[in-house]
């Protein structure tokens, strides 16, 4: 019949009350004591799933202040396993979450930049999420590539190299796979607060003294206005309390860089720790890099340093061996042949030829091309080398004729779904149009929100 305390917490929310600490230690306490739950037996202190879906309707219906957010994100975090930190350690550990965009590879890039700086990056990243793509589905582009690692194996990967990139530790906030699976079931998924204490709980779990966020807007972004981003950009700052961090709000209405895909995002990432790459990419990686190199009290301005001295191309290489990769293979991506490192290529290549008025591109429709990625990624059974690769970009001339992508497909034509989203993609202006990549920066001052244009 359900814990009698927990009906009571439910009912207090339903009637629009706050939530106070102990009423949201003990609802995420139950949650997490569900999992050992047969089903049959109800211990005082469980949640069954109808109590859950209630409370999410009535935390997505009624609301959660700033407070109960920062609460439900705290004890989340403290449901799992939370990573303690040698002294030698403490100061350096840091992170970067991004909300979510096409050809966004910066985390390849940034954490072996900022463990060439000295800083510590336990990275825990997700999968593609809708048409956007997924850290750790790029990282298994690599062959033999593991992204499970233990948390003993991590902490080991801090001391001898000084970043990975994995997924959640099988102890990391089991309240949040739980309530995960209910707001699916109850279309409460994208309720803002639901979504901070989610993202903040794991990685508070990494026990950082600082963490960046890149939150992203437009057309290839989950928040598709400025104003929703810099929400939610705020309230990630605030439910990181007691950790420093800031927030970047970047646009997403051009894919980032030249390369859609696993394995071609992956190449482009390591063009970019070449000390090559598209010029948006590095810019987001030093702007990212920068903000925690200060919020630790580095010095700023050296990630294009590592890149550019080969410094986190080393890093790189010696943190994908650790992950589990043949240290040839870790040898061929990072500084030879690719082709030997990557697992399978797609079939079919198709170049996109434009057919309009001769001018300037000023938009390349990035969910229009995240969408036709997707579709055809499923269709392959996940292939790493479906995507695009940009020919063109916003700024760039062109012309009828002009080839503007190409596409690595696996089926042997496109399909007509497929031709018509991708010819209205671009758009183009008789003159060059301005590009903001970065727009706003979100900070806490004197425990104030601060918002500031970069």
């Amino acid at each position: 019949m359900g814990d009698y305390e927990l009906k009571q917490i439910i009912k207090k929310k339903q009637d629009e009350e706050d939530l106070s600490s102990a009423d949201i230690k003990y609802f995420v306490d139950a949650v997490t004591k569900s999992i050992q739950n047969d089903g049959n037996k109800q211990e005082h202190g469980t949640a069954d799933r109808c109590q859950i879906g209630a409370m999410l309707m009535a935390m997505y219906l009624k609301g959660l202040n700033d407070f109960e957010t920062n609460q439900l994100t705290i004890n989340m975090k403290n449901s799992g396993s939370v990573f303690d930190w040698p002294d030698h350690h403490k100061d350096r550990i840091v992170d970067k979450h991004s909300t979510g965009g096409v050809g966004d590879k910066t985390s390849l890039i940034l954490a072996p930049a900022l463990a060439a700086c000295g800083l510590l990056v336990p990275m825990i990243s997700g999968r593609s999420l809708n048409h956007t793509g997924g850290t750790l589905d790029k990282m298994e582009a690599i062959k033999g590539l593991s992204v499970f690692l233990t948390e003993s194996e991590i902490k080991s990967a801090m001391d001898s190299v000084g970043c990975c990139i994995v997924g959640q530790t099988a102890d990391c906030v089991p309240a949040d796979k739980v309530l995960y699976h209910c707001r699916d079931i109850t279309s409460t998924v994208n309720y803002p607060p639901l979504i901070i204490s989610s993202i903040v709980s794991k990685k508070l779990s990494e026990s950082p003294c600082a963490l960046v966020y890149d939150v992203k807007f437009g057309k290839g972004a989950i928040a598709n206005s400025k104003e929703e981003a810099l929400a939610m950009a705020q309230n990630l700052v605030l439910a990181s309390r007691p950790v420093k961090a800031m927030a970047l709000l970047t646009s997403m209405e051009a894919p980032l860089g030249r390369a859609i895909g696993d394995s071609l995002e992956l190449l482009e990432a390591l063009e970019c720790l070449k000390g090559r790459g598209p010029n948006d990419v590095i810019q987001l990686v030093e702007a990212l890099g920068d903000v925690l190199l200060k919020l630790t009290n580095e010095a700023g301005n050296r990630i294009l340093d590592t890149l550019n001295n080969g410094a986190a191309l080393k890093k790189f290489h010696d943190m994908i061996i650790l992950q589990k990769v043949d240290e040839e293979v870790a040898k061929e991506l990072c500084y030879g042949d690719v082709s030997k490192a990557l697992k399978d290529k797609a079939p079919y290549i198709t170049k996109l030829q434009y057919t309009g008025k001769e001018g300037f591109v000023s938009s390349i429709d990035s969910r229009v091309l995240g969408n036709v990625w997707k579709e055809e990624y499923s269709f392959s059974n996940k292939n790493p080398g479906v995507g695009f690769l940009l020919l063109k970009v916003i700024g760039d001339e062109i012309k009828s004729g002009d080839a503007w992508a190409e596409f690595h497909h696996q089926r042997k034509e496109l399909t007509p779904d497929q031709l018509t989203s991708l010819s209205n993609a671009v758009q183009v202006s008789p003159e060059v149009t301005p590009k903001k990549l970065i727009e706003y920066v979100v900070y806490l001052k004197n425990d104030k929100i601060m918002v500031e244009d970069y």
